[in-house]
């Protein structure tokens, strides 16, 4: 059988078959092409956004966005920006590959100035600038400080926006001159999204975390001003407190009583604590901005200074030096009123951080110096309270020994006319007189009692007492009072109650508490009761079935000029209870009173038998 073989012979197509073929396989490669880069973009964006998801900062989303951005579009640069707090530049935040030279170039960006960053931001539009031409005939001196070596540039901007407010702008540089298709933009557009959203995300939890910051600080600073009169340690707590929250230094100037303007103030350097500690205060020497509220009594908000704000200033020579020196970048001054006036300023300010305040800021510091208003007028009326008081005790001190002399010689010349008159008129009325003289001798002793003791004097001296016997003594010495009452007393001791105590102080508390006794028991039986108690203490109770003391009335009696019955009934200061517990506590023991209504009135006493004092 015959074999036959054949073999095919593959012939070269003709153009008119040629064409359309391959123009099928490079359309077939650009649409892998494209599905591979949509594959790629739609990758990143996921990447892009499981690393916003834990980005809690501005700081840390700008760096995710640029790394994320420049990697996946290959550029070679990328930076963002966002708008500073007064809302008159922008500040890069983070960049990748950028020049230093450049970076240190637009590192702050006025909002008026001639660069791709800012006229997208003014115009609210992407620019696209797709060689180095188009930039030098928008921009020029933008294209004159990043002129590439060699070969081309394009740059894209995105300006970031939400709720209608500007945020900040999204930067691109690419090595090489491009066209921005329709697909490429849009996904550009897709990121400057992704960073908008998650830039606002991080501003809603900055400002959550600010308003529990500013809450902790306001119940700090309160806690402060309440919990103390003392008002130059207060005033420099709170200046503390509130550096570096509400600013870099805190300055709290306060009209003092004498009219002398005192200050108070904090620092975050040592540096700027000398310069404030070596300043004072001076009214304003020209017209001018001011700096400090306690001038003009008006606030003064300066979100954004800079050294013409400085060398505008109504402040002097000093003042103005200080300026210079902070270089302050913001700052705030608010008044301290009341409705007497303003008594001093809190003056905030931005330095080294190169923070902003914002109006968030004035309306704390406007709440703080509120409050500090109050605690300065307390502080300052307590003052006024002292000073009163301590006058007052200087004219009892005075009055009362002035008094005591012509006391003395009134009752020396009765005691002798008495002595001298048979006349027993006479006698009888001498006898009453020389009643009252030691009457107000009694009320003599009481007020410079008052005196020395609210100055502190009250002075022990222990020695060896009886108890009994000073009780025995003095009711010998209320005889006469007693029988004018028509009230009996009764001692009760089974034995003597010896001591260590101070005789003249004990005897002068067994003294009030008799006289009390005696003058609120409607006539009726008094009892003395002296004993010794475990402990080695001693008791002394005086108890009576006078008219009694409501139970209200029983908190304030122990006070000074504490008194529960009309003064017009009842003579006296009110002072023997109070100066009874002094005595009693100043010697180491503790006074208690039980009463009711018409059901009279009982005193205890317990006092070591031999006080640690001693």
């Amino acid at each position: 059988m015959e074999k036959h073989s054949s073999v095919s012979l593959r012939m070269p197509l003709s153009e008119e078959e040629q064409g359309p073929g391959v123009e099928l396989l490079a359309e077939s490669r650009r649409a892998r092409a494209s599905a591979e880069l949509a594959s790629a973009r739609m990758r990143s964006l996921q990447s892009l956004t499981l690393a916003l998801s834990g980005a809690l900062t501005s700081e840390d989303v700008a760096r995710a966005v640029v790394v994320e951005a420049v990697r996946t579009l290959e550029a070679v640069a990328g930076g963002l920006y966002l708008m500073n707090v007064p809302g008159t530049a922008l500040e890069l935040v983070h960049s990748v590959r950028c020049p230093p030279a450049v970076e240190a170039a637009f590192t702050h960006v006025p909002l008026n100035a001639r660069v791709p960053v800012a006229e997208a931001v003014r115009t609210g539009a992407p620019l696209w600038l797709t060689d180095f031409a188009t930039m030098a005939q928008h921009f020029p001196e933008t294209a004159a400080a990043t002129r590439p070596a060699s070969g081309d540039m394009s740059v894209a901007c995105l300006p970031l926006f939400t709720r209608a407010r500007s945020v900040g702008c999204l930067i691109f540089v690419w090595g090489l001159a491009h066209d921005f298709d329709e697909e490429e933009r849009a996904f550009i557009d897709m990121l400057a999204q992704q960073a908008t959203m998650a830039l606002e995300r991080a501003r809603l939890l900055a400002a959550e975390r600010s308003q529990v910051e500013r809450v902790g600080l306001l119940q700090h600073a309160t806690a402060m001003l309440a919990t103390s009169l003392d008002l130059g340690h207060t005033l420099r707590g709170v200046a503390l407190g509130l550096v570096p929250t509400l600013g870099d230094l805190c300055i709290i100037d306060v009209l003092g009583p004498d009219h002398e303007v005192r200050r108070h103030f904090h620092a975050a350097t040592p540096e700027c604590s000398g310069l404030l500690a070596a300043s004072r205060w001076h009214p304003p020497e020209r017209p001018g901005t001011p700096i400090c509220a306690l001038a003009s009594g008006l606030t003064a908000f300066h979100p954004s200074v800079d050294a013409f704000w400085i060398e505008g200033t109504s402040c002097g020579p000093e003042q103005l030096s200080l300026l210079r020196t902070l270089a302050p970048t913001s700052w705030m001054s608010v008044p301290l009123e009341t409705p007497e006036g303003v008594l001093g300023a809190l003056t905030l300010g931005h330095c080294l951080s190169g923070r902003h305040h914002t109006s968030e800021d004035l309306a704390l510091a406007v709440e703080l110096a509120r409050r500090a208003s109050a605690a300065v007028q307390n502080a300052h009326l307590f003052h006024q309270t002292q000073q009163a008081l301590q006058l007052r005790d200087e004219f009892l001190a005075i009055a009362s020994h002035e008094l005591n002399t012509p006391l003395t010689a009134l009752k020396l010349q009765l005691s002798r006319l008495r002595r001298m008159s048979a006349d027993e008129d006479v006698q009888s009325r001498t006898s009453l007189a020389v009643q009252q003289v030691d009457r107000l001798g009694r009320l003599v002793r009481e007020l410079l009692e008052v005196a020395h003791l609210s100055e502190g004097r009250l002075h022990l001296t222990p020695e060896p007492v009886d108890l009994v016997d000073v009780c025995r003594g003095v009711l010998t010495r209320f005889t006469e009072e007693r029988e004018r009452a028509g009230a009996t007393i009764f001692l009760h001791a089974t034995g003597a109650v010896p001591g260590r105590w101070d005789h003249s102080r004990v005897d002068g508390m067994v003294t009030h508490l008799v006289s009390n006794a005696l003058k609120y028991g409607l006539g009726r039986p008094v009892e003395v009761e002296v004993s010794c108690v475990p402990g080695d203490l001693a008791r002394l109770v005086v108890k009576d079935r006078g008219i009694g003391i409501p139970a209200e009335q029983l908190a304030h009696l122990f006070q000074r000029f504490g008194r529960a019955v009309p003064l017009r009934h009842y003579g006296g200061f009110g002072l023997g209870l109070w100066f009874s517990r002094q005595v009693v506590e100043a010697h180491g023991g503790h006074i208690h009173l039980e009463s009711a209504p018409g059901l009279g009135t009982t005193v205890t006493v317990e006092m070591p038998r031999t006080p640690a004092s001693s």
